[in-house]
This record gives structure tokens, C-alpha cells and sequence, in this order.
């Protein structure tokens, strides 16, 4: 429909008042100027429709002239202007623009407002607005389940959960705009009971369905004792929904960090016994309800170390040790004045009871231990260090090929997008740098068609430990992978899952049967109480060829930092500390350079890395460079840089 208000219909009228006064009493200039108008008469035409739905989007248009300020908005049928949607008509793009109606049913005028005064209008009158909604009529608590409905399909409209009397519940919600065919999923409350699937538009419920929760439980099989820092199995059976978890709980309820999604480990799930002796449960959740659970007692450990009594400096020296051999224990060499580590391995029980460290270069009184994953010491020996006959040399492994991959290895990148990356560097958010770099990686790194995964936390939901699967492994098409990167964005307040990201991985990259390449980019440390040290151990001794780099972006904290290092270590690759976009994109480059391990003469790994990385300290001798099926014998001497080359395929 189309509206003009003309003010020039006054003209007329003014023009013979202004000659009769003239004309009859002589008017003063004064009074002349005074009857002849100084506004500009505005022209405005508005077509919008004369009907709608409430909260219905309408497009509006307008002709006429514009002046700053002027807008559009909803006034009542008197002419009385209300609050509510508004649009600017110099943000009008073609002088065409969307207004939100009102919600409540009515008549009402389209208003073109200027100076505060309604210059133009067209009439709208609003009528109420349906939905239907179909859902199972019941459903088990924490299901998830299918919704059809259909409605208005208003901006911002929302299926969710309400209670009987069709209160709204805080919980599973979806916007039908996501929906696809008018189809989507919610997820059922925890509790039992009657409740409704209703539909809204400007939180108004026009449409709904009734539907019954009902309770679920869980049976949990496990040995009632374990020892300290083991991992132990537990067999469970449960309704399997999405998210369901199975967690270690101390005797008051309160959350280890140990836990394990049952979805990722179909009858039996794996888990760390905590160090500290004692009586603890194993809990399934379901939702934040726990549906089943088993008590047991956490059991003393000991350990044992064999060494010289003591070893020349600049040496590798051979420890064997006896204890428990849990993912992630370890056996560092410290000083006992300063309690300085400067050495250590990780201990690996299915290769050798035998960890090589280096001895320092300074002689003195040094230490052994046995170290827990938990960080707790169980063992501990003296060691004299005598004054070094040969200074150590490095070694540097470099390759003469282009980072690649091949049609059978697989590259997945896991990104921090939680709220510390919306901290700015230079006037840049941190998340716009790493987007910006990754996307560099990408489209000049590389390689078209070479399997890739994308797998973002932090970035779906404030105070939640998310991670989203945002690229599923699949033959990289740049266009598709950059665009997923441009939409994503931190969000304020979102944590820092970074085990349970990793802990997805190995699922993620499932189908993979050559090397599995995982670069984790992060500013900070783990904040939802998960043990990425045991993931990233768990990752590597699957038999799979499989390596965790980490770049740590901004990270001020030396202990973080060392930290970052040791998971690095675990997982068979290297850790990059960063501070700018030049060296974010250098490590990500870097991290897709070939990985070697240094093996002495006796066939034991003393190092370990990735080409073109930092050089190696080694004690002069001679070793091996493995990598795939390549052995680069080299010799290190004394107090001099070697080097090793790896060769292109």
C-alpha cells in the first residue's frame, strides 16, 4: 500500500493570506516574514504491507526527501508513537528496509518520523499467529529426540522446553531459522515428569506439544581396589545419550579429573585412579544426574631405582627403575640444593624398563627420582656427577623436502577460541591473529585434497567446557575450510577444554592408517579439570602413528610454558612458544615438518623432534635419526654443531 502526506496543500492557502493582509493593513516586513513557512514541506510516499502476524518482519520502502535523524517506527492507531523496533532511513539501503511488528495483536501505522513528528504513515493491522509442534509422546531423561513443527519462522524464534503449566525451562533450545525441513533436535531434562515442547516468537508460546520424561538408569562393573595413579577399566551399561560421561568422584561428591564420554568408548571406558589413598566412586552422568555409580579404594605404590653411584659429565646414563609405570610418570635428575630438574624421560613400560637421561655439565651431588603422574615422588636414589672429559655437542635435523602430507596421513588442527584469545595484541584481538594465520596455513601450505580436520572449543557458549567438531576429516577444499574459519569467534567467558579436545582426536581421525599430525594452538591452560597429560599419553600408546605439537600463543608463564613443553614431549612432538603472528605462522609451518627420534648405540630413544626445530644436545658419540623408514647415522662430537638431513620421498 502506498501513503503520501503533502504539506504543499498549505501553500495555497498561505500565499492569499499573506496578499490580503498585505494589501488591506500594510503588513510590516516583519509580519510577512513571520506567516511565510521556513520548513522544508516534506514529500514522502511509504509502501509496507496492511497485514501482518505478530513479530513478523515486513519490508518497508519509502520515496521522498531525507533528513538526518529520520526514521521509522510503530505508533498506535491514534498516532501516538511507541517503543520497539526502529531503522534509521539513512541505514536504508535503496530506500528499502525490515521493521519487526509489534507483538501484541492491533492496529497500528507504519511511521515515518522526522523531527520527532509523524510526517508520514500507512496502516498495518497485526493479527495472532499459530504453530503446531509434533514430538514423542515420551522420552527418556536426557534424550535426545526429533521435533517437526511448523509456524511463522519469525527472526529469533525458538522451540524449547517448558514445564506442564508451560513455563519455560533453562536448558535445550534450538532457533527454527537452523532448522532444516522444519526438522531439529532438543535434548530431555534430567528429571522425570510431564512436560511441553513449546514454540515461541518474541517469547510468546503459539504453539505446543505435550511430552513425558522418564528416569534412566546405569549398572557399573569395576575391581574394588586399585592402585594409586593406575588406569583401570569400567564396564558400563546405559542409555548412551549424547554427552553422557563416566567420572572418578571423591567420597563428598566432588569431581577427580578423571572422566571418560561413553559415546567415544562403546562398553568399557578407561580411567585414572587418583594418587592419594583412600575410598572414591565412579559415577555415570547423564546430563548433570547421576544415574549409576560403583565405590572402590585407591591402594599404595612403591618404586625402585638402579644407577651408577656415579657418572661423568656430559654423559647419557642408563636408570632402571621398578614401580608402577603409569602413563606419564617420569624420571628426572635434580639438584637437591635447588631442586633444578635437568633432565628427564617418560617412562614407557611396554618398551624397557630403562630411561637414558643426560647428565649436566656441572660435577656435584645430584638426584634420581621416580616421579608419579601426579606429580608425587616415589623413588629416589643418589648420584655423583665427576667433572665432564667431553663437552657435549648438538645435533640439528633438518629436511630438504616441503612440509606434506601424504593421501593416507591426516592433519587436525585444534583452536582456542575460549575468552582469554579476545585479549588484543597491537589493537588486534588474539582470535583475528590466529584466524588470519590459519587461514594463511591453509590456503599457501597446505595442500589442497590433503585430509583435514578442524576442531574449535570455546567458541559456542559462555562458562561451558564445549568443543566442537567444526571440519570433519575430509579431503581439505580450501574455499570451504576458510570460510568455517572466518565464522568462528571467541566467546567472553567460555573455558578451556583443552583434554577433552584432545581427547576427541582419536575419534576424529578414526579412519586415518598413516600419521596423524594434531596441532593444538592455545593462550592458556587447562580450565575444566581435565588431565591432558594422561590424553596426550593415551594418543601415543595406541599404536598409532600419531603427534601432538602445541603452540603456545602469548603465554607469559614460564611453568605454563614448561608445562606445554612436556605434553609436547608426550604426545612425540614439539612445542613452539610464540609471541607474534610472524612466529604463529612459522610454528604452524613448522609443525608439519617431519618428526625423527635419535637412537644410541644401544638402540634406546634419547631424543626426540621435528625438522627444522631447535637443535638436539647430545653427548658425543655416535647414534641413529629415525624417521619412517629412513636411518640417518650421524656422529656428534664434542662442543660442535652435526647435522642430519632428512630426504624427500
Amino acid at each position: 500500500m502506498q501513503t503520501t502526506t503533502n504539506r504543499n496543500a498549505i501553500y495555497p492557502i498561505l500565499s492569499e493570506a499573506r496578499i490580503f493582509l498585505t494589501r488591506t493593513f500594510l503588513t510590516p516586513l516583519f509580519l510577512l516574514a513571520l506567516i511565510t513557512p521556513t520548513f522544508a514541506a516534506p514529500n514522502i510516499t511509504i509502501t509496507a504491507p496492511t497485514q501482518a502476524v505478530i513479530n513478523q518482519q515486513i519490508e518497508i520502502s519509502f520515496t521522498g526527501p531525507v533528513a538526518k535523524g529520520d526514521m521509522f517506527r510503530f505508533a498506535d492507531s491514534n498516532g501516538t508513537l511507541m517503543g520497539g523496533h526502529y531503522i534509521y532511513v539513512g541505514n536504508m539501503k535503496n530506500n528499502k528496509g525490515t521493521l519487526s511488528v509489534p507483538v501484541e495483536p492491533g492496529d497500528y501505522l507504519v511511521a515515518y518520523v522526522s523531527n520527532r513528528e509523524i510526517v508520514a504513515s500507512s496502516p498495518l493491522h497485526v493479527v495472532p499467529v499459530t504453530a503446531t509442534v509434533n514430538a514423542p509422546a515420551k522420552v527418556s531423561a536426557h534424550e535426545k529426540f526429533e521435533v517437526t513443527f511448523s509456524g511463522p519462522m519469525n527472526n529469533g524464534d525458538q522451540l524449547r522446553i517448558a514445564d506442564a503449566q508451560g513455563k519455560t525451562m533453562s536448558g535445550s533450545y534450538q532457533y527454527v531459522g537452523n532448522a532444516k525441513n522444519n526438522r531439529t533436535h532438543l535434548v530431555a531434562p534430567v528429571e522425570p515428569g510431564d512436560y511441553q515442547v513449546v514454540y515461541l516468537t518474541a517469547k510468546i508460546n503459539i504453539g505446543s506439544t505435550p511430552i513425558t520424561v522418564v528416569g534412566v538408569t546405569a549398572n557399573l562393573s569395576m575391581a574394588q581396589a586399585v592402585s594409586a595413579g593406575a588406569r583401570f577399566p569400567v564396564e558400563w551399561q546405559g542409555p548412551n545419550h549424547n554427552g553422557d560421561v563416566i567420572q572418578v568422584l571423591n567420597t563428598n561428591g566432588s569431581k577427580t579429573g578423571s572422566y571418560a564420554y561413553v559415546g567415544n568408548n562403546p562398553i568399557v571406558v578407561t580411567l585414572r585412579a587418583p594418587e592419594e589413598l583412600g575410598n572414591y566412586r565412579v559415577a555415570y552422568f547423564s546430563g548433570s544426574k547421576i544415574i549409576g555409580e560403583a565405590g572402590f579404594k585407591v591402594t599404595a605404590v612403591s618404586a625402585k631405582l638402579d644407577a651408577p653411584n656415579e657418572a661423568e659429565g656430559n654423559t647419557q646414563i642408563n636408570v632402571n627403575w621398578e614401580g608402577p609405570g603409569n602413563r606419564g610418570d617420569t624420571i628426572v635428575m635434580i639438584n637437591p640444593k635447588t631442586s633444578a630438574r635437568f633432565s628427564y624421560q617418560y617412562i614407557d613400560k611396554e618398551k624397557r624398563n630403562v630411561a637414558v637421561l643426560q647428565a649436566p655439565d656441572a660435577p656435584g651431588n645430584y638426584e634420581l627420582h621416580y616421579i608419579s603422574h601426579g606429580k608425587k615422588q616415589l623413588a629416589s636414589r643418589a648420584i655423583t656427577i665427576t667433572p665432564a672429559k667431553l663437552k657435549p655437542g648438538t645435533l640439528q635435523v633438518v629436511s630438504n623436502q616441503k612440509p606434506k602430507l601424504g593421501p593416507n596421513d591426516a592433519l587436525e588442527v585444534v583452536l582456542d577460541a575460549s575468552g582469554s584469545m579476545l585479549q588484543r595484541q597491537k589493537g588486534e584481538r588474539r582470535i583475528d591473529i590466529a584466524k588470519r594465520t590459519l587461514t594463511n596455513l591453509l590456503t599457501e601450505t597446505v595442500p589442497e585434497r590433503t585430509p583435514f580436520a578442524l576442531r574449535v572449543f570455546g567458541h559456542k557458549e559462555a562458562d561451558k567446557c564445549r568443543t566442537d567438531l567444526e571440519i570433519a576429516l575430509s579431503p581439505l577444499k580450501r574455499s570451504v575450510a576458510v570460510s568455517k574459519v572466518a565464522n568462528v569467534d571467541a566467546m567472553n567467558l567460555a573455558k578451556t577444554p583443552i583434554a577433552d579436545s584432545l581427547a576427541q582426536v582419536d575419534a576424529d581421525l578414526a579412519s586415518v592408517t598413516g600419521e596423524r599430525i594434531v596441532i593444538l594452538v592455545t593462550d592458556g591452560e587447562e580450565t575444566c579439570d581435565g588431565d591432558p597429560a594422561d590424553v596426550i599419553a593415551g594418543l601415543r600408546t595406541k599404536g598409532r602413528d600419531i603427534r601432538v605439537n602445541i603452540v603456545g600463543y602469548a603465554i607469559d608463564d614460564e611453568a605454563l610454558r614448561a608445562t606445554f613443553a612436556q605434553w609436547a614431549d608426550l604426545g612425540g612432538g614439539d612445542y613452539f612458544n610464540v609471541s607474534d603472528e610472524a612466529g604463529l605462522a612459522a610454528a604452524l609451518t613448522s609443525a608439519l615438518n617431519p618428526s625423527f627420534t635419535v637412537v644410541n648405540q644401544s638402540g634406546v630413544a634419547v631424543a626426540h623432534g621435528i625438522a627444522g626445530g631447535k637443535p638436539i644436545k647430545l653427548a658425543a658419540g655416535k647414534y641413529l635419526v629415525k624417521t619412517g623408514n629412513q636411518q640417518h647415522p650421524v656422529e656428534i662430537l664434542p662442543d660442535r654443531l652435526s647435522t642430519a638431513s632428512l630426504k624427500g620421498d
